[in-house]
């Protein structure tokens, strides 16, 4: 038998090169052995002449069985199957499907027949996300290609080529709306969206409404998207994370708001710091570029810091403030908080970037999904890769912010996860006696990054916040 290489991890044989072995009153070629197939079971069996048996009656539910369904496939010739008493004539190009109890056995009905035979066992496979939509493109009508497609969001809720397909057949429905809301889900599980959304004709209905069809920009340094129309928010990240920790806002806020978040400098797809710089000062380049007068500053701790120094700055151009787990930069920080920022500077200073990562995931994100901790992973580890070797640092353009926080006359909305370190309860706190107009929530069962980990209970909280500042 020869055994053909065709590239990294593909193996290529010939029926022909396969030594039968005769068992009773059949032949068997041992197809799964010699292709060192380890994922299911498969096997060819084959017959002189017409008449001869195939495959001896079975089920496999006995002992030494693998209780596989079967799939049965005529590669040459034509057979007969009898399915507990019942026949079914099988040729070329035709499937049978057997379960695992049901007794079956397959007879030449043509010289040189020739059957191929792959079994699994039941459940081992779903659906993959292309088989919903390749499906769906079965059907000429965008309404029923949309329904099709759509029960694979029961599995793959966030796939970006499952949910960029469905905007499309929702687009071609007239479906604005939620064809818009699969789009930016699209873009937000997977890059390639942005290139395949810029002219395809299959979404040309959402081009002339407004903020329907997302848009990702470079603003200065930064990588900046946007969606949405209504009053405007601004999402400004963690630490920890860039714009991207904004997944699931980004895809539901844009239905009513005009929203926008970016990736602070030195984050995500943002240049990388030099020289002297302000985040404030940056984001509101931004505001500037976007004509946006007057926005509401959604910050997540770090970011919460920033969008306080914007308001404490230029509290013209705030409409509002949502502040989740912020800092305070005079805030005595715990012993616990300190003991970590010393092992991370410690790594990043011996250049051990994977360690001061996982530093920080598990300091960070420890009890979320294996999603969630993924994702900031590979936040994290973005961000200290640009950062590396870099000497800028920025400054705050309110010299004394905690001075500033009794004159912020800004509607702002103080939130702390339930299992967040005791320092941002603290700081949480001093917010809430501080500013003048100031409500104080707290998100059951969440961490220092509620919006990502609790993403319903945030939404519930903030939203109602948001539709009263109109």
């Amino acid at each position: 038998m020869t055994q053909h290489p065709d590239g990294h991890g593909a193996r290529h044989v010939r029926l022909a090169d396969l030594p039968p072995a005769e068992i009773g009153d059949h032949i068997w070629h041992p197809l799964r052995r010699a292709l060192g197939a380890s994922g299911f079971g498969v096997g060819a069996y084959s017959a002189a002449k017409a008449g001869d048996v195939l495959v001896g009656t079975h089920d496999e539910t006995g002992l030494g069985s693998n209780r596989h369904e079967e799939l049965y496939l005529v590669l040459r010739g034509k057979a007969r199957a009898t399915l507990d008493g019942r026949e079914v004539e099988l040729e070329p190009e035709e499937f049978l499907l057997v379960a695992p109890e049901t007794r079956r056995g397959l007879t030449a009905l043509a010289d040189h027949t020739v059957v191929l035979v792959i079994g699994g066992a039941q459940g081992a496979v779903r659906p993959a996300p292309y088989e919903h939509w390749y499906t769906a493109l079965t059907v000429t009508d965008p309404h029923e290609a949309a329904e099709l497609a759509s029960a694979g969001l029961a599995e793959f809720p966030t796939h970006g080529q499952l949910n960029y397909q469905l905007a499309c057949f929702r687009a071609l429905a007239g479906e604005t709306e939620v064809a818009a809301r699969h789009l930016r889900q699209a873009v937000a599980a997977d890059e390639r969206a942005w290139e395949w959304l810029s002219d395809d004709t299959d979404l040309d209905s959402l081009r002339s409404l407004p903020g329907a069809m997302p848009r990702r920009t470079r603003i200065g340094p930064l990588h900046v998207e946007r969606a949405g129309a209504g009053p405007a928010v601004v999402l400004l990240h963690a630490g920890v994370a860039d714009s991207r920790m904004w997944d699931p806002q980004w895809v539901e806020w844009p239905s009513r708001f005009d929203a926008v978040r970016l990736d602070l400098r030195g984050f995500g797809r943002s240049g990388r710091p030099e020289g002297t710089f302000s985040h404030a000062g940056d984001v509101l380049a931004v505001l500037d570029e976007l004509e946006l007068e007057r926005t509401v500053l959604v910050g997540a701790s770090f970011g919460g810091g920033v969008a306080l120094d914007l308001a404490a700055s230029h509290p013209e151009r705030v409409a509002g403030l949502v502040l989740a787990g912020a800092s305070l930069p005079d805030h005595d920080w715990s012993a616990e908080i300190e003991a970590f920022g010393a092992a991370e500077d410690e790594a990043l200073a011996a250049g051990d970037l994977a360690r001061a990562t996982e530093l920080n995931v598990d300091f960070w994100v420890p009890d979320p999904p294996a999603s969630v901790r993924e994702a900031i992973r590979d936040q994290q580890r973005n961000a200290f890769e640009l950062q590396e070797g870099a000497t800028a640092e920025p400054v705050r353009q309110t010299a004394d912010l905690t001075a500033m926080l009794p004159k912020l006359d800004v509607s702002t909305l103080v939130v702390v996860g339930e299992r967040d370190y005791r320092d941002f309860h603290v700081v949480a706190e001093r917010l809430t006696k501080a500013l003048p107009r100031v409500e104080h929530a707290v998100i059951p069962g969440a961490g220092h990054l509620p919006s990502l980990e609790r993403p319903e209970a945030f939404d519930a909280l903030v939203l109602p916040f948001l539709a009263r500042l109109g």
